[in-house]
């Protein structure tokens, strides 16, 4: 039986777009065995475009990245080894807990929608940018998409 790395509760298993996943009912973090934040990253059921998002949104990110850096040791569910604390993909303003022998990664509460919203950013971008790059457009263009783009 799997235990919750912050309050040491019983997970349950659940299914969140397709992948099944660990959470715990008393805090709503998430456990995701290796492969399963990709596989979710994949699946993208759930469309958090329409989701808007302040300056207010991310200076909370930021205050929530240094409360998580402060945060007492975790430690894996598979192995018991201490969790290591990393930014996701050093610019997503998420403080993942992974497990350094492989086994997965812990995701405290709201950590899910916000990379999700992390990664759907990501494609958007990378779209913008293969369609410029086919259209031969710089660096000018691109600003100018992305200031129309956040205008809505």
């Amino acid at each position: 039986m799997r235990k919750c790395p912050v309050d040491d509760f019983t997970l349950k298993t659940e299914t969140y777009e397709g992948v099944t996943i660990d959470s715990c009912p008393h805090c709503g973090g998430i456990w995701l065995d290796a492969g399963e934040l990709e596989a979710v990253q994949n699946a993208q059921d759930s469309d958090f475009r329409t989701v808007t998002t302040s300056a207010l949104d991310q200076v909370r990110a930021a205050e929530d990245m240094g409360k998580a850096a402060q945060e007492g040791p975790r430690h894996c569910v598979e192995c018991q080894t201490e969790l290591v604390k990393k930014e996701y993909a050093y610019t997503s303003q998420v403080m993942i807990d992974q497990c350094p022998n492989g086994h997965g990664l812990w995701l405290d509460q709201g950590e899910m929608s916000r990379l999700e919203m992390f990664f759907e950013t990501q494609e958007d971008m990378s779209k913008i940018l293969a369609d410029m790059e086919t259209e031969g457009q710089g660096f000018g263009a691109l600003l100018s998409r992305l200031w129309k783009r956040s205008k809505g």
